[in-house]
Parts: C-alpha cells; structure tokens; sequence
C-alpha cells in the first residue's frame, strides 16, 4: 500500500463548516424522505434514528437521506455561501474510532500495526493519524466483514458504489452533526452550553477523553463538536461552496489537502462550530492542527439489507454496550506520566516520569513502538576496496544480525529513493555535486582526500543514502512509524559544503535537518552526535543557525582535530552547538552522565520539533578506529536517553542514521541494541 499516503487528490484540513446562525436556539430542518422532492418546508420530519451494531462490534446510526442548508453566513470565508445540499441515507459511527477499535483490526495489516497514539487508553479516540491511514482503516475494516473496500490502495480514490466504509463527505458530516438544527451548534447558537457537548480547550485539560463521555446531538451522536477533528473523504478548496453540487457533493477532484471537520481538545469555541472547515496536508507536512487532535470515524451507505447483516436496535429501546460503560481509565500520554501535558510545539515539557499502566487490560502493556528500517542492495555498489574499514561487510553485517535474531522481521521496511538534487543543495555546493558526480563516472579513486575512496556507482549510493534518511522521515511525519534506523552508506556528518573527508560524501543528517525544517515546516532540530569522531561537517553547517541544536560527544583530541568544548557557534546560533570532547577509555557509565548531565538538560530548554541522530558505533570497546569502550548495551541505554528526550519534546520522533563504527561484530550488536531501545 503505498499510495494512498500521496494520491492526486489534495489533502486539506479545515474545521467544521456550520449552519446559519440565526438565533439562540435550535431550530430544526425538515427533511424529505428519499427520493422526494417536495421543499424542506413541507417535509415530515423523521423520528430518532435507529441504532445498529455490526458484525465487527461497531455501533452504527442510521442517518435518514434529507437536505439541508450548508455552510455558514457568519463564519469563515470558505464557508460560504450557504447552499441547500441533500444527501441520501448513509450509516455513520456513533463515536469516534477508539483505540480498542484500532487495535483490534491493526493486525490485519503491517500499515496499521501499532497505536500511534499519544494520550493513550482503550476508549479514547485513536490519533496521530493520517488521512491515509484513516482510509486504509477503513478498507480493512470492510474487508473483516466482508464488505467491498472503497478505496483504491494505489491512487487513494474512493468508490461510492461499493458497500464498505469511508470517510465521510464533508456534506454527510455536517448534516449528520446539525441533527436538524441550522445553528452553530447542533443544540444551539449558545457557546456557553459547548462543554457539555464537547471536550475543547475550555475543559479538555489538554488531553483527549474517553468517547461518549459528553452529550449525544439529536440523531445519537458522540463527541461531534469536539475531542479529536475527523478526516472527511473531501479534497479540500476553499471556494468549493460556489460550484458545489447540489446532490451529494463528492468535494474536488484535485488539491493539496483534504477536509478536517468538528472541534478538538485543544480548539477554541468558534473552531468547533458545525459549518467550521480546515484544509489539513493528508500526511501532516504542514499541520494546522497539533497532530494528536486528529482521528476519524466510518461511515457507509444504507444497505438494502441492513436488518440481515447487523443487528439492529432502536436507540430509544436499548442503550447498546457502549465505551462510556468502561472502567475509567488512566491519563497516559505517549506513555510518559506527565498529567494534563499540552502537545503543541511550543510547549514546554518535562523529562518523563515512569509511565502509569492503563487499566484495561488490552492495554496492561504499551505495545512495541514501530520502528523503521531503511536499506538498499545499492549501498553495497559504494566500493571502497578491500582494505578499507568502511567496506560493504558492515551493512551485510548488520542485516545478518537482525535476520539471526529475528528483529528484522519487525520492522517497518522504508524503501529509499535517490534524493532529489534540490535537497542536496540545501547543504551542498552544486558545483561540489557536479564534480562529485563526474569523478565518479571518470572512474576516479580518490576524492578530496586519500582516506575518501570512490567507484563508479558511489555517486548513486550517496544520493540513495541521502534518499533513504528522507524516506524514513516522510515516514514518521506521516505517522507511519514513530522512529527509524537508516543503515545507508557512505556516511555523511564529516561531509563539508564543498568537499568530501572522512569517508563521507552527501551529509545525510544535516540535509535531513534542513529537509524536516522546508518540507514539513518544522522550526526546531535537535542533532545528537555520538560518532567517536567530531561530526565537522554537521558543525559547520550549522555553526551560526538559532533553528539547530547540534550535540556531540567524541574522543578527543581525535581526527577531524574539531570538536573542542569552546567551540559553540556563532551569531544567532551562539550557544547551540554543545560539544563534550572525551578522552580515550571512557565507556558505558561516562558516556550516559554526560547525556545527563549535558544533552538532557540543553535539549529540553531547546525543545526540539524532531530528533536526528548521528549513529556512529565506533566508540564500541572493540572497535579498529575508536579508544573508547561503551558496550553494545550501552548504546541501548544512550538511545533511550534520547528517546526520552523525543517524547517529552516532540511526539517520540527519531531518525538515526549509521556514521561509523567498524568491528563487524560490534557494529553489529550495537545496532540491534539501538533498534530494541527505539521499539521497546
């Protein structure tokens, strides 16, 4: 599946596009019966909906087909103009997808494995979810009772024929929230009354809540102007009201984003009106909303056969099993302790506690987190000769581990791309590209220095590798993994604007930093350096950047000769680079005081939007180059150092990528205890 996460149709997020303000109460719509079509006016309207539970156990309500009036008079420019809609029935569930929800169906394919969720709990809205994992939810959900999936896995269109879940149209939504009403609010044009309704930023605490906790609309449904925004099925434009079909409108065929609807833990009142719309990027490249305020819940067309597929009860004659009859359950957030913790980026946060356990026992454990791992055969054209410590042997050496131990098996496969040359540039010179790329079609050995040897295919693998850290990325911004290995060759953080050392070629984390910061708009960059040698390179791309905390601690004095403890940027970026030069002999215990002592305490005053890890493991105790003597356990336990330092400052998002480290046998051992602290 890969392409729902990049379908022609634009992704966009906005709010909830409410109805016409024009009073202080409710005033309720009458709605035709399907198939009519004598004006609303004249309509019956119809009595509370029935209640469905299907076969997989999701409660379901049936919405009758009617029209009403959509968009707002008084809101945002994009919801207007007020335009009369209809829709025909359809059945939507009656909460927001929960955790449990999600768990049970996630086995059913390696896309969903996981709960990517911040504030965790069983009953609480499953979040940190991309629109394209809403779709594919919603495809596996279909197949496990053995409806047809309407959406195409490969191009993300959807098929309003088949009989499976979706998301929602914009349209279907908003009428489904209004109940009838033509107010802001499906109880009202009274703001005052949203608390008990919703969880929104007045009430919410900052975190989000068990569903079904506040008071139902009309028709029976939960949380609609508030705890988590919902993905619609709807491309977003914001002039689409003006050309809108007045039949079930579909929404655009093409655009960079698609709809977000209904209020949030962390919105404001005026966000959670009905007609409220926001643009959001399908996989959160440039979020408007914090990415753990967004969820979903399915809906499907009216089957003719609905009383023989799923047993049906009426709303008014049994209250139907639902999540707010749990046992009520412990705030755990990301799986930190931290209580009533904000999540927005420029929060500030402290170091977690030890995490409180939920007390449903589905969730007695935090799952393991997904972790990614990214490799390509092309990493091994690099040739560098047979004598050279940084030879093809290290990545076979590697993958040959985790294959033994069976952890290559859980991870997430990352398929790299070569980067394309406008990322590059982002660091390197174009003429340094330029010269890099002929050499090696010239056939030349050497590049820029002696100890930097080059074939004939090292250009392609250096873009790959570039490539390969972009990839990985992509993939945690789109909620796909929480972290990620690279084990991509040549190394990068000796690299220079304009000339290749040390082995490195393209410098993969300082052009992932920069593609993190133009791409998906994050501000903020924390790059840990662990490599036993100084990362000049890395330094120097970012010696006078304010955006960029660049942390390194190395054997010193040590090649490249940089790295001294006085050396800590300049300008705007005076005081963001931190170096803690080591002398040779120090291991496990040093290494970790310093991580206390000095990252810890810099990166949390930071408060970085992502995390980057140079993972150099050739400080090990055997290594050929390096004197030091940390263990393979030892780079587990900086690891999770650093993960701590991820989940209390930016949702747990990490990509490592591998710098040195040249004793097979402990390179590879230290990778595999990195990978098991990254997924614990």
């Amino acid at each position: 599946m890969r392409d729902m996460r990049r379908c022609s149709r634009s992704w966009a997020p906005c709010f909830l596009m409410v109805m016409v303000l024009l009073g202080a109460s409710c005033r309720r719509v009458d709605q035709p019966a399907v198939g009519t079509q004598e004006p609303a006016s004249q309509a019956a309207q119809p009595g509370e909906p029935d209640a469905i539970t299907t076969s997989g156990g999701f409660e379901m309500v049936s919405i009758p087909g009617g029209r009403f009036a959509m968009g707002s008079t008084s809101g945002e420019d994009d919801e207007a103009p007020v335009h009369e809609v209809r829709v025909d029935p359809f059945l939507i569930d009656r909460y927001e997808v929960t955790q449990a929800q999600w768990a049970r169906l996630a086995g059913q394919s390696e896309w969903l494995a996981g709960d990517p969720s911040h504030f965790k709990g069983a009953n609480r809205p499953v979040e940190m979810i991309s629109w394209d994992l809403a779709a594919l939810y919603c495809n596996v959900r279909s197949r496990d009772e053995g409806f047809e999936p309407c959406y195409d896995e490969e191009s993300g269109k959807c098929n309003f024929e088949a009989d499976g879940y979706r998301l929602p149209t914009e349209a279907e939504w908003e009428y489904a929230c209004r109940a009838g009403c033509d107010t802001d609010f499906h109880f009202g044009a009274d703001a005052g009354l949203l608390g008990q309704h919703a969880w929104y930023a007045a009430n919410a605490s900052k975190k989000t809540h068990p569903v079904g906790e506040k008071k139902p609309n009309a028709w029976g449904l939960f949380d609609m102007h508030g705890n988590v925004a919902e993905w619609c099925n709807d491309v977003y434009r914001e002039d689409y009201y003006r050309t809108s079909p007045a039949e079930n409108p579909p929404g655009p065929e093409e655009g960079e984003q698609y709809v977000l609807r209904g209020g949030a833990w962390n919105c404001t009142a005026d966000a959670c009106r009905a007609s409220r719309r926001v643009g959001e990027d399908p996989g959160f490249a440039d979020a408007c909303f914090a990415r753990d305020a967004i969820g979903f819940r399915c809906l499907r067309r009216v089957p003719d056969d609905v009383d023989e597929r799923a047993a049906t009860t009426t709303a008014a004659d049994e209250k139907a099993a639902s999540p707010e009859q749990a046992e009520p359950e412990e705030d755990v957030a990301d799986g930190d302790g931290a209580e009533d913790e904000p999540t927005t980026q420029d929060a500030e946060e402290t170091m977690p506690s030890q995490a409180e356990k939920p007390t449903d026992p589905a969730q007695a454990h935090d799952p393991p987190r997904r972790v990614g791992f990214v490799y390509d055969d092309v990493y091994l054209e690099h040739q560098t000769g047979p004598s050279h410590v940084e030879r093809p042997e290290r990545l076979e050496a590697i993958v040959e581990r985790l294959r033994e131990t069976g952890l290559l098996a859980g991870l997430v496969r990352i398929e790299p791309r070569p980067a394309p040359q406008e990322w590059i540039a982002t660091v390197h010179a174009r003429d340094y590209v330029r010269r890099l790329e002929k050499s090696c079609e010239e056939g030349t050995r050497y590049f820029d220095s002696l100890d930097t040897t080059i074939s004939d295919r090292s250009y392609e693998a250096a873009l790959v590798a570039a490539g390969g850290v972009l990839a990985a990325v992509d993939a945690v911004m789109e909620g796909r993994i929480q972290s990620a290995f690279c084990a991509v060759r040549p190394p990068g953080h000796h690299a220079l604007k304009d000339r290749a050392m040390g082995f490195c070629l393209f410098n993969n984390v300082a052009i992932a930093a920069r593609y993190l910061q133009k791409k998906h708009k994050l501000r903020k960059v924390l790059i840990v350096d662990w490599d036993v040698h100084h990362g000049n390179g890395t330094q120097a791309t970012f010696y006078d950047d304010p955006t960029v905390l660049y942390f390194s601690v190395h054997q010193f004095p040590f090649y490249p000769g940089t790295g001294a403890e006085g050396e800590r940027g300049e300008g705007e970026g005076a005081g963001l680079t931190i170096n803690v030069p080591l002398p040779p002999g120090c291991g496990d215990e040093r290494f970790m005081e310093v991580f206390r002592e000095k990252l810890q305490p810099a990166a949390l005053k930071f408060q970085p939007d992502f995390v980057l890890v140079s993972a150099g493991f050739d400080a090990h105790e055997h290594d050929l180059l390096g004197g030091m003597t940390v263990t393979a356990e030892g780079f587990g336990r900086l690891t999770r150092s650093v993960r701590e330092i991820a989940d209390a400052c930016c949702r747990g998002r990490i990509v490592s990528m591998l710098e040195g480290g040249y004793d097979l046998d402990g390179l590879a051992r230290s990778v595999e205890a990195h990978l098991r602290a990254l997924a614990e």
